[in-house]
């Protein structure tokens, strides 16, 4: 039996300090919001100072919990037992959804919903008392607790926040990925010509109960010949394709040989004629010229609409009528 790569520690200590903290600093803010109602629009600075405070030096205690919080995991050197997959995109959400939610005590991420509440909570609870002290009066009686209330949703988003985004010692075994980063390039492949399936090809690492995901990049596989080659993309922080090759596979799976690549600008016609020359290769391979016509014929047929070389070469050839509307403009990614 493999031994656990990760052992997590207790962190109730920690949480109830949170929990403490965030009760003693709502009793401040509900006494300090007290005196400074009564004065608030002769004495604004005062409030917004006195309130500023209470947050501000909120921050470095529940930074310091959350850090020692994430820090209650310790992690043991293990081999990981790799293994590839291929994934549509919708799978890969899910998959690095569930990864994140899994493993959010080892994992860093910045949840990007969680900084603009934080944010809101905080400017909330700085100028919403200027509107509630001119409506009724039981809602300026109960400003102080609305105020309370603001500061403990603020702890709570802010710690969380603090939580996700550090990192500890089993962090750089468990490297996570956006899923958005790869779906212009998967939706890009889907719609050429010639090709059967476009999703996300990545390596899975398993030890002990524990899983890892490595070097996810989108691929796609070519009709008729989907289990002998495939194109590898590589994409940058953008989302967009920086390098793309074509590579045929062996019978086992585990070696591969390019066949060729292309280089960023990535181009819907040089994509096309890249899986054109994958075509050509396997074919060629096999010495069967009637092999994979009807693929071929679908390719030459998009290259004739959209290709001005070959559309300019079948007018040339009188291949084409005079009606033709002339190329479209190509997509880019």
């Amino acid at each position: 039996m493999v031994e656990s790569p990760v052992i997590s520690k207790s962190i109730t200590f920690y949480q109830i300090g949170i929990f403490v903290i965030v009760q003693v600093w709502a009793i401040m803010a509900f006494d300090v919001a007290q005196y400074q109602m009564v004065t608030l629009y002769e004495t604004p600075f005062e409030w917004l100072g006195w309130a500023s405070l209470l947050f501000l030096t909120l921050m470095p205690i529940l930074s310091v919990l959350a850090w020692k919080m994430k820090e209650r995991v310790e992690f043991r050197s293990v081999e990981w037992n790799y293994k590839v997959r291929e994934v549509n995109f919708d799978e890969f959400s899910q998959m690095i959804r569930g990864y994140n939610q899994s493993y959010r005590q080892i994992v860093a991420t910045l949840d990007v919903r969680l900084p603009p509440l934080t944010a809101a909570c905080f400017i909330g609870a700085l100028f919403l008392p200027f509107p509630l002290m001119r409506s009724f009066p039981i809602v300026i009686a109960l400003t102080p607790i609305i105020l309370a209330v603001f500061l403990v949703v603020f702890c709570l988003f802010f710690s969380y926040l603090v939580f996700k985004f550090l990192p500890n010692s089993a962090t750089p075994e468990f490297p996570t990925y956006n899923p958005n980063t790869f779906q212009k390039s998967v939706r890009f492949l889907s719609h050429l010509p010639g090709i059967y399936w476009s999703g996300v090809r990545l390596t899975i690492g398993e030890a002990g109960g524990f899983y890892t995901i490595r070097e996810p990049h989108p691929v796609a596989r070519i009709e008729g010949i989907e289990g002998a080659a495939r194109i590898d993309c590589a994409v940058d922080n953008r989302g967009s394709i920086s390098n793309m090759v074509a590579l045929f596979e062996s019978e086992n799976n585990q070696e591969s040989s390019t066949i060729t690549r292309i280089e960023a600008p990535i181009s819907t016609l040089g994509t096309v004629h890249l899986i054109r020359k994958t075509l050509e290769m396997y074919i060629k391979s096999r010495e069967d010229e009637d092999l994979l016509e009807d693929v071929l014929q679908e390719i030459d047929s998009f290259l004739g609409k959209h290709d001005p070389l070959k559309a300019q070469k079948k007018t040339n050839d009188g291949l084409i009528s005079s009606g033709d509307k002339g190329t479209v403009k190509e997509e880019r990614t």
